[in-house]
């Protein structure tokens, strides 16, 4: 059957959301099948987001297999870059190629948003076509809402039109790849070279993160506690009492560089000249004031107030958030960066959702003050960006609240509660100010009456309180008075008070910091650029990379959701270039792929002023030395460590281990800490014993000396001279054993060549031993040194009845077998004599047949 469209959403509840919308427009069923929806001549098939990542650099090109700085920096050719697809998605990918090249046309239904266009589009080409051909349409949805979803059906363009913003997503994508395997690789060879066995991770977003980690630890050991004082006085009014507090003068003598009252005895001395004494009120107002129900969540709000609230972890506020939405479906997508809400759900969805969360036990009295017609703040359609505000389903019930885990209710109620919120009336307090003149001061008071609690209904007693509600002054109630209204001084106290260190990160705080990253930036159109990009990171991102920069040891964990740089963590900030650990790089970027996205640059533009960029910067680091804490050297110093290299004068040898597999894996060795300028090497041998022309002047080089050394290969163990000059030099010397007596002498078996002393290398009994051998293969004799064997026969030292030249020596069979241990007479002038006795049988001597060697035909002898 042949396939009109197919649509490829970017997750399984937009597909969803598009196959009912299009069943509704066109009259058909949406059938869900293996892989699609099915609605008449239309499939709509789904991504899991991102379904391809980069190719290694190895991949790339074969110059990255090694990591040393001679490759860097990592710049891909624009020919050579490569997308694999992740081995868990490799199944569905077949299926959507299948539906692809079936299909008279392809809709892109990615995000709204850059990365949205990328994932769709990138999935396209993989299959082998072209996402901007005239076959391949775009669906620009923001809401999930029926109609909102029909209208964008109804109104696709050609994806050629976002041909630019497709660009962009593979400059920040391609940036973002050559950026981090760059600095990473860089960092990580420059700490080798160091001495420390460690790999440095970098990345534009995880390290400034780190930095804020890093930099507010630092601000919190350095900072000092400065103990101050307010003096506090109560004033009875004819209509009651209140509580004022002195206003510091600016002038006054006594007071800090930031205007604090450091000396007590001043405070006490402003208490004790007032108390008693009578003043007048000089400035009273009192007004109505109100406040507006707190927005929805964005992802990032959410995790910073389950932090706060509950303790979660970001990943864990992630997690549940995930869960609300894929399983229980009570909940809208998560990962969202906005805390606005469409008028379209405002329309179509929201009273059938106020219905259901009314109908929560605990939340059925504060419901009944909510208002469906009432429109807060959060219903504005130009503030919603890919994503609206974290709320409620259609499907939302009490029941599903019920079937939910503690923590998923947790969570799920605080979602609720702000909805319903939106739907309450305004907080309403009266807000009254007072200051008072006595004895040559002023005294100001702040006073707070709630007139109606309004969306604080909807969380509880407690639960949504502010920062004014936790301020024991500015929740009294002030009685009625006017201005110039006599009052008397009756009493007070000098509050002690110390100045705290500005709170450590956690992970709620860290999530706000990163998405609000441009109040840490003093760079105005810095600033400007990163408050309109939300930050560094993304909502879907930001969790991830706080996980990262824990795993790997730049930051710890301090309880359950407090974070503390490490050691290592800030030695790697302090190691790198300020601009690698700056958020203000994210703000350039940003204003580049503005430039792309509105076709005022070109992605090999882009690409070329990185590529130029990355290129001075690492030229630049080359022979910057870092030093790394925080994490132990890789291995255990060796002699010669810190001495300055002998070969270039510059450097330091630092010691090293062999990472590569091989015979030599895990060994130590020097290195000069200029490679790879400098590729000097020193590998520290065991002391062995000197052998003859230790000490001597190199023959070749006439430079080094000559060294004993001994190595060990396969199994086999060799001693030589080696020179000191090493590698410049590479001249040998084998030693010879210890000449054996007839060392020199014709070979008796070819007559040919001179008898040489060799050792045995096998592993065997036999290991170490010298013998007499001739240096012809092909004449193949062998003699070993005569061994007297205990208990010799009779007969023994008798001359040789055979020859009359040698004498009958006793030997032992060695060979395994029946005869293995036996005793015989043998000719010493052997091989010319091959003369052999065996004992008489009766006397104990033979006992059975003995063994013979194939050439001679004699028994196979002790030693041979």
């Amino acid at each position: 059957m042949p396939i009109d469209r197919t649509f490829v959403a970017e997750k399984p509840s937009l597909a969803q959301g598009i196959a009912e919308a299009l069943a509704e427009l066109t009259g058909n069923k949406a059938t869900r099948g293996d892989g699609a929806w099915t609605v008449g001549d239309d499939r709509v098939t789904w991504l899991f987001g991102h379904m391809y990542e980069t190719a290694e650099p190895k991949k790339l090109d074969p110059k990255w297999e090694k990591w040393n700085l001679d490759s860097l920096p990592i710049v891909v050719e624009a020919s050579k870059w490569r997308l694999n697809p992740l081995d868990k998605h490799k199944g569905h990918l077949a299926k959507i190629r299948d539906l692809l090249k079936q299909s008279k046309a392809v809709v892109n239904c990615g995000d709204a948003a850059r990365e949205g266009q990328l994932l769709v589009d990138e999935v396209i080409i993989e299959s082998g076509l072209s996402p901007f051909d005239a076959k391949v349409q775009r669906l620009w949805v923001k809401s999930m809402a029926r109609k909102d979803m029909i209208a964008a059906i109804s109104g696709m363009k050609p994806n050629l039109e976002r041909k630019s913003l497709y660009e962009s997503a593979v400059c920040r994508q391609r940036a973002d790849f050559q950026h981090g395997m760059t600095w990473t690789r860089f960092m990580t060879v420059k700490a080798r070279s160091a001495g420390f066995d460690t790999m440095l991770s970098v990345g534009r977003v995880q390290t400034p993160t780190l930095r804020l980690v890093v930099d507010r630890d630092r601000e919190r050991a350095a900072f000092k506690p400065v103990d101050h004082y307010l003096p506090r006085v109560v004033f009875r009014h004819a209509n009651g009492e209140f509580k004022t507090t002195w206003i510091v003068p600016t002038d006054f003598d006594g007071l800090d560089p930031e205007g604090r009252l450091i000396d007590r005895k001043v405070a006490d001395s402003i208490l004790s000249g007032v108390n008693g004494t009578d003043g007048k009120v000089v400035f009273y107002k009192a007004e109505g004031k109100s406040t507006g129900a707190p927005l929805p969540f964005s992802l990032s709000a959410l995790q910073a107030d389950c932090a706060a609230k509950f303790g979660l972890t970001a990943a864990e506020t992630l997690e549940v958030a995930q869960a609300l939405y894929e399983t229980h479906k009570a909940t809208t997508y998560p990962r969202s960066d906005s805390r606005h809400l469409p008028t379209s759900i405002f329309k179509d969805e929201a009273p059938q959702i106020l219905r259901a969360v009314s109908a929560v036990p605990e939340l059925m009295e504060a419901a009944k003050g909510a208002d469906p017609s009432m429109r807060s703040s959060a219903w504005d359609d130009s503030k919603v960006s890919d994503h609206h505000g974290i709320i409620p389903t259609t499907e939302f019930s009490a029941a599903k609240l019920d079937r939910m885990s503690d923590r998923e209710r947790q969570v799920c109620m605080l979602i609720v509660r702000t909805f319903l919120a939106q739907f309450l009336p305004l907080f309403r307090y009266k807000a009254t100010t007072v200051e008072v003149a006595c004895s040559d001061h002023r005294f100001r008071a702040l006073g707070r009456l709630v007139t109606d609690q309004g969306w604080k209904r909807a969380f509880g007693a407690g639960e949504a309180d502010d920062e004014d509600d936790k301020d024991e002054e500015a929740a009294q109630s002030i009685p009625q008075m006017g201005q110039g209204d006599p009052v008397k001084a009756i009493g007070g106290d000098v509050a002690s008070k110390r100045t705290s260190a500005p709170p450590a990160f956690n992970d709620g705080t860290l999530i706000t910091a990163m998405a609000n990253i441009h109040r840490f930036v003093t760079d105005a159109e810095a600033k400007r650029k990163l408050k309109e990009n939300a930050g560094i990171g993304t909502e879907a991102t930001r969790a991830a990379t706080l996980t990262t920069i824990i795993d790997r040891g730049y930051v710890k964990r301090k309880g359950k959701t407090g974070l503390e740089s490490t050691d290592l963590g800030k030695s790697l900030i302090d190691s790198l270039p300020p601009y690698l650990s700056d958020p203000v790089l994210t703000a350039l970027w940003e204003g580049a792929l503005e430039d792309v996205e509105k076709g005022k640059r070109t992605l090999s533009e882009f690409m070329e002023a990185q590529a130029k960029d990355l290129t001075a910067r690492v030229g630049q680091m080359r022979s910057v030395p870092i030093t790394i804490k925080g994490v132990k050297p890789a291995v255990k110093p060796v002699d010669g460590h810190g001495e300055t290299c002998a070969k270039c004068g510059k450097g330091t040898m630092v010691t090293k281990v062999v990472h590569k597999d091989g015979p030599s894996k895990g060994k130590v060795y020097l290195a000069c800490s200029e490679y790879p300028d400098c590729d000097n090497r020193v590998w520290p041998g065991e002391k062995v014993a000197p052998v003859e022309g230790h000490g001597k002047d190199c023959p070749a080089c006439g430079k080094g000396k000559l060294e004993t050394k001994k190595i060990t290969k396969e199994g086999k163990t060799y001693i030589f001279l080696s020179c000191t000059n090493y590698p410049d030099c590479r001249h040998r010397e084998w030693p010879a054993p210890p000449a054996l007596p007839g060392t020199g002498e014709t070979c008796p078996k070819c007559s040919k060549t001179k008898l040489v002393t060799r050792v045995v290398q096998k592993d065997g009994p036999s290991k170490g031993k010298s013998f007499l051998s001739c240096p012809d293969r092909e004449c193949g004799f062998s003699k070993w040194p005569e061994e007297k064997v205990a208990n010799p026969l009779p007969g023994d030292g008798a001359k040789c009845t055979k020859c009359g030249v040698g004498t009958m020596d006793t030997k032992t069979i060695r060979k395994e077998g029946p005869n293995q241990g036996k005793k015989f007479l043998s000719c010493t002038n052997y091989p010319a004599c091959n003369n052999a006795v065996w004992p008489d049988r009766d006397a104990g001597g033979g006992g059975g047949k003995p063994s013979f060697s194939k050439d001679s035909k004699r028994p196979a002898r002790s030693g041979r």
